[in-house]
């Protein structure tokens, strides 16, 4: 599901953003790219469980097992030069812990609108929540921010978008700029029900998965070093 994805991979760079820029452990490891990439996973999985217990603390249910998207993420910030057979054996490692698709989809097709608009909104709430604390309240989040904004005016980043929204047009869909802003009809089609819709979302998500990483990573390299 690309809404919890998003919101997820926000707090996450939040909290690797700030982390840096206090000169954390994340920073000391940017020269090992691996490593980097491992810290970053087990970030987002930190990031998840902690979304999942604020959700549940809210009497609602929420599955935090981190899915293989989210493992081809993490790993998507490695340069094709260190592209080697350990980066390959730690992501069949990482990939048998994971799961296939969100485990959340299962619990989201068992609602009523109502019921998926509140659960929504509270991932969302809990998200926002999490990364606030996580990027060191006001101040950390103008950092943060601040830190983004430079990557995302960058030519390396302005011309990997144009690369990302040439290539999802290839696939039959209209984007903006931004990898994580959906067409309004795949973000509807995301709670919908028929094999339309279905089929549709399947499609856009698994030309997401080709079109989106080369731009993930010219923006994290650029805003990571």
């Amino acid at each position: 599901m690309r809404i919890r994805n998003a919101v997820v991979v926000f707090g996450i760079t939040a909290t690797l953003i700030a982390g840096q820029l206090v000169g954390n452990a994340f920073a000391a490891t940017s020269t090992d790219s691996l490593a980097q990439a491992k810290q970053l996973l087990n970030t987002y999985r930190k990031t998840n469980l902690k979304v999942g217990a604020c959700v549940q603390g809210k009497s609602l249910s929420y599955d935090a097992t981190l899915t293989h998207d989210d493992v081809a993420d993490a790993f998507s910030i490695i340069p094709p030069e260190d592209f080697n057979g350990d980066v390959l054996a730690e992501i069949a490692v990482q990939n048998r812990k994971a799961v296939a698709e969100d485990p959340n989809n299962a619990l989201l097709a068992g609602m009523t609108d109502q019921e998926k608009e509140i659960w929504t909104q509270a991932v969302n709430d809990c998200s926002t929540q999490i990364d606030f604390e996580a990027s060191g309240g006001a101040e950390g989040r103008a950092k943060v921010e601040e830190a983004q904004r430079a990557a995302l005016a960058s030519p390396e980043v302005q011309a990997a978008s144009r690369v990302y929204v040439a290539c999802m047009s290839g696939a039959g869909f209209t984007v903006s700029l931004d990898p994580y802003v959906a067409p309004p009809g795949i973000a509807q089609g995301e709670h919908g029900t028929s094999e339309e819709e279905l089929a549709l979302v399947e499609r856009y998500n698994s030309a997401w998965q080709i079109c989106a990483p080369p731009w993930q990573q010219a923006f994290d390299q650029k805003l990571f070093g």
